[in-house]
């Protein structure tokens, strides 16, 4: 073997740029060291390995070599404390860690179950060193940002001024063209989540000079200064880029529009010289570079504008990046808005709620304050609901995680409550933010103080807004004796973005929509109230919102009624957090004809949407309001009838029939289709105890409802007649009945008619012993229940072939789908039809006794734990007919 050199002989390293000794254990963390190596590459500095030197030396003056000719040591760590050499006290990891000295330290510690207590020891000193940035990982791939991003911002305090600006990243010095200062781009200390597909655009566009001036626009603490950093950063470290600078100018202190040039030049290192003109200087000191500038919080001077303008023009060098909540206005001008991150709906899964960015960052944020944080199945939804009710918003989302370090989600997101700001201090603690953005309300306000008297009038009324609305509503909501003009009024509020215009093209639901629509961000909605109530104008905007609203459901109860429902029930689905809490403040404000005039047009809306409970219960708080016993006759009806069918609905017919007798006499002469109406529904109150009477009725409003070419009210009592020839014997009448129902169904394009008439048909051939017959008229229904997603109406095709699969002798099927139509008629709170509830009775009867009691409730509990999907699915494979089907 060749002699050992002498310790003095100097080791190199690759190159003399900014050293990083990485610290580990070699097979543990192989894949850590590797995504380690390219993070630190990717930086432009220089990661010194143990594995990547020469070998003659001897390990540990190989190690000491490596450590002394760099200037920062990073740790990673897992569970093994690594091998003691024989005559050493400590294992190498630990002595490279004592050999550190003063160096900065950056430790990185994996989440693992079993540690070995000498690494737990040496990670317990770790901690406590005042010197060390100790912080836990989960995987490669985190762990690649947190190095990243420590890194920049360790450059960025310590390194780059006495270096000179060696390393083209975030956080470091730029390579600067000649007579220029060095271009500092400040470091945000947590990783950018989400936005990669703005980030790609911006830089693709700055990138291959497709244009020279960008502007990110959006409301305050939507993110926009972080991804301009991030894109800075990233065309800095992009040799294809071919930029000599990266200049970050701050503007949230200047107000004067004509300091904004002085300002830029300032950052660049060009100084106003006598009376010469700033623009030629910068001009003439940028001649043959490329550079590119961020102009941050740049919408309260926007008066600057046409000086940017005339630099643009002068210096084809230049290229500006500019965040703002309203455009610039400039020639040119590539605009991208930023929208909030993606937040999990109500109906998202607890294992999915980690898809979506909005959770990744709230994630991101709690673990640096609460180290070993994680997404789990107890905290996903409070997680997502927290997501949900800060709108995706990331500065919003980073303050609340913040909380975590005395607040576990849950606890927070009920602290929180209905206002964001009165129960819970988001900033506290926060201390490296700017003053405006250290609460959500701060950057809110800020942005309001900007606004003209006008606007923030405007702003103030639209607040009683819940969902997206258009001009038209704005109009009628926000305009009081003429005192503003909406249309330029509200182009001003979406332009400083504080008003959203929304993107139809992007949204499912609004794909159909023929004119634009706008909306609030909830922080800004909440603050927007607050300004209402201090304006004292609260009662009077919802009033004008309610009269707007009133003629809408009345236009909109007719177009449910007809071919066009589908379009007309969207309309509705728009409008509905609208119209729900415009009848709760009708309630509050004793206004029963209101709550009415809202709530009986749209009793078929309430019906498919499977809302009776819910309608049912403003309804009796009308009924109990001092105005309810002055209302006019037509309203009263109105009112009686919704009281009355709200409650056969649930399945208490006895208790509706005074609401409906009161009604028949009401509306007699008066509405022939709510006369027509009040026969139905004491039809259905009479099936059971007088089938003759409720024969009589039935006739008498079917005849009304084809007199009146009322398709939709057709097709509905016919399905109640039917249902009575049905429990009566009559499968053929039944039958008959409802296939007529069907092609009035069919004639308007009905879907929640049609599914229910499918249901009703194949309970009538399953009446008259067609099994084959039933089960095609249930899976029928089946495709439009699964389009339509109804519980109400799934929960009677269910049913149906619960009944099909006990004709094909398997009752343990059956009973297990009843169980879960019972289930969906439960989350809904409705009852059984009365037609239907001596049949259902019947077939549950058959199943019992065919399982004996006891197994019969087993499974039948068992079939109430299925998810409406799973439901329908057991269903159709249950009553296969080719004898495969399992029960």
């Amino acid at each position: 073997m060749p002699p050992d050199p002498p310790a003095t002989d100097p080791i190199w390293t690759p190159d003399r740029r900014l050293r990083i000794f990485v610290s580990s254990t070699l097979r543990e963390l192989a894949e850590e060291r590797a995504a380690v190596r390219r993070a630190i590459a990717r930086l432009h500095l220089t990661p010194v390995m143990f594995e990547l030197g020469a070998r003659p030396h001897p390990p540990r003056e190989l190690y000491r070599a490596y450590l002394e000719q760099s200037e920062v040591f990073l740790g990673i760590y897992a569970a093994s404390y690594g091998w003691v050499a024989p005559g050493e006290e400590v294992s190498g990891l630990e002595d490279e860690y004592l050999l550190s000295g003063d160096r900065p330290k950056l430790i990185y510690v994996k989440d693992v179950e079993d540690r070995q207590p000498r690494l737990a020891e040496l990670l317990q000193r770790l901690e406590a060193d005042d010197r060390a940035a100790y912080k836990p990982f989960s995987n490669a791939r985190q762990l690649t940002g947190l190095v990243a991003d420590d890194l920049a911002v360790l450059l960025t305090e310590r390194f780059t001024t006495a270096r000179g600006g060696s390393a083209r990243a975030a956080g470091t010095e730029q390579d600067a063209p000649a007579e220029l200062e060095p271009g500092r781009l400040p470091v945000s200390p947590t990783p950018i989540v989400g936005r990669g597909r703005e980030l790609r655009q911006v830089t693709a566009l700055l990138r291959d000079e497709a244009a020279r001036l960008v502007t990110l626009v959006g409301p305050g603490g939507i993110g926009k200064t972080r991804l301009a950093l991030e894109i800075a950063a990233t065309l800095a470290a992009d040799p294809h880029a071919d930029l000599d600078g990266v200049f970050f100018v701050d503007l949230t202190p200047v107000t004067d529009p004509g300091l904004v040039v002085e300002r830029i030049a300032a950052t660049l290192g060009v100084r106003r010289e006598g009376q010469h003109d700033l623009v030629p200087l910068l001009v003439d000191r940028l001649r043959a570079k490329r550079v590119l500038v961020v102009l941050d919080n740049a919408e309260q001077v926007v008066g600057a504008a046409p000086a940017l303008a005339e630099l643009l023009a002068a210096s084809p060098a230049i290229a500006l990046l500019v965040t703002s909540r309203i455009r610039l206005k400039l020639r040119n001008e590539r605009t991208v808005p930023l929208a909030p991150l993606a937040v999990p709906g109500d109906d998202v899964q607890s294992g999915q709620v980690d898809r979506f960015d909005a959770v990744k960052l709230f994630v991101e944020r709690a673990r640096q304050v609460r180290p070993g944080f994680a997404l789990t199945p107890a905290n996903a939804q409070a997680v997502a609901g927290l997501c949900r009710r800060l709108d995706g918003i990331p500065l919003a989302i980073e303050l609340a995680a913040a909380q975590l370090r005395v607040l576990s989600p849950q606890a927070l997101l009920e602290r929180m409550g209905r206002h964001l700001d009165h129960d819970l201090d988001l900033a506290a603690d926060v201390v490296d933010v700017p003053a405006r953005q250290r609460t959500l309300r701060a950057t809110i306000d800020w942005s309001h103080s900007l606004l003209a008297e006008s606007e923030r009038t405007l702003l103030a009324r639209l607040s009683v807004f819940t969902q997206s609305w258009t001009l038209e509503a704005a109009e009628a909501v926000g305009v009081v004796d003429g005192d503003l003009d909406v249309l330029e009024t509200l182009s001003s509020l979406v332009s400083q973005s504080l008003v959203s215009a929304v993107d139809l093209t992007a949204e499912p639901d609004l794909a159909d929509a023929d004119e634009p629509r706008f909306t609030l961000l909830g922080a800004v909605r909440a603050y927007a109230r607050e300004r209402l109530d201090e304006r004292g104008e609260r009662d009077a905007t919802l009033t004008r919102l309610t009269t707007y609203l009133r003629g809408f459901v009345m236009t909109a109860g007719q177009g449910l009624a007809g071919p066009d429902n589908r379009r007309w029930t969207r309309e509705v689905d728009r409008r509905f957090e609208e119209i729900r809490t415009t009848m709760q403040h009708a309630v509050e404000v004793d206004d029963a004809e209101s709550v009415v005039a809202l709530a009986a047009p749209l009793f078929s809306y309430w019906w498919t949407r499977g809302l009776m409970t819910t309608m049912s219960g403003l309804s009796e708080a009308a009924a109990a309001l001092p105005s309810a016993e002055r209302l006019a006759p037509l309203p009263a009806a109105l009112l009686l009838w919704s009281r009355g069918m709200f409650r056969v609905s649930q399945g208490h017919a006895a208790e509706a029939s005074p609401y409906l007798t009161r009604l028949r006499e009401l509306s007699d002469g008066v509405d022939p289709r709510l006369h027509a109406f009040a026969l139905a529904g004491l039809g259905m109150v009479e099936l059971a105890s007088d089938p003759v009477e409720a024969d009589r009725l039935l006739d008498e409003a079917v005849g009304t409802l084809r007199t009146l070419g009322d398709d939709w009210g057709l097709a509905f009592v016919l399905s109640i007649r039917g249902q009575l020839a049905l429990s009566g014997d009559r499968a053929a009448d039944a039958a008959a009945i409802h296939t007529e129902a069907l092609a009035a169904a069919d004639r308007i394009d009905d879907d929640h008619l049609r599914a229910l008439l499918q249901d009703l048909l194949g309970m009538d051939r399953l009446a008259a012993e067609d099994v084959a017959g039933a089960r095609a008229s249930f899976v029928a229904a089946v495709e439009i229940h699964r389009r339509l997603l109804d519980q109400e109406g799934s929960s009677y095709c269910i049913d149906g072939l619960g009944a099909v699969a006990l004709a094909l002798q398997r009752p343990e099927a059956a009973a297990r789908l009843f169980g879960a139509a019972e289930h969906a008629r439960q989350l809904v709170g409705v009852s059984v039809w009365p037609g239907l509830q001596a049949l259902r009775g019947y077939v549950l009867g058959q199943a019992e006794a065919a399982l004996g009691s006891a197994v019969f409730e087993r499974v039948r509990r068992e079939g109430a734990l299925l998810s409406l999907e799973q439901a329908l699915s057991l269903a159709l494979a249950s009553t296969e007919a080719d004898g495969q089907a399992g029960s």
